[in-house]
């Protein structure tokens, strides 16, 4: 029987396992889990993935997200930012880019910022009750 894994799993390039706890600063160049606790910073790194048991805190910046878990502090992505069942970001949220999923039971408290590279494109939304 082959058991269907998780993408995010998959291609890992490091991880911080369940029950460690880590305080410091962190760089990475490709998709790094955390499973246990990190608390610090996360800096011009890749691909951040937090499970659904980890706690990552402090200032964040990374291209990309998949929250399972919780995130906290201060954090810019360039790239997509994914909430996932369970999953919950505390905090200021800034996004270079427009490109926000929140999945049902996922959960975001605290400021959401996103830049304006693609204002340009965005078409407004027309009111039908004015055109009547």
């Amino acid at each position: 029987m082959m058991s269907r894994k998780d993408p995010a799993v998959s291609q890992v390039g490091g991880m911080l396992g369940e029950g460690v706890k880590m305080e410091g600063t962190l760089n990475f160049n490709h998709t790094f889990r955390v499973d246990g606790e990190f608390k610090g910073k996360v800096v011009k790194s890749d691909r951040l993935v937090i499970g659904e048991k980890g706690l990552v805190s402090g200032e964040i910046e990374v291209n990309s997200i998949a929250c399972y878990g919780r995130l906290e502090g201060k954090i810019r992505a360039k790239g997509p930012v994914e909430v996932h069942p369970k999953g919950k970001i505390e905090g200021e949220l800034t996004i270079e880019e427009p490109l926000l999923s929140v999945l049902e039971g996922g959960m975001i408290e605290g400021t959401i910022h996103m830049e304006k590279r693609r204002a340009e494109n965005v078409l407004p939304i027309k009111d039908k009750a004015k055109e009547g």
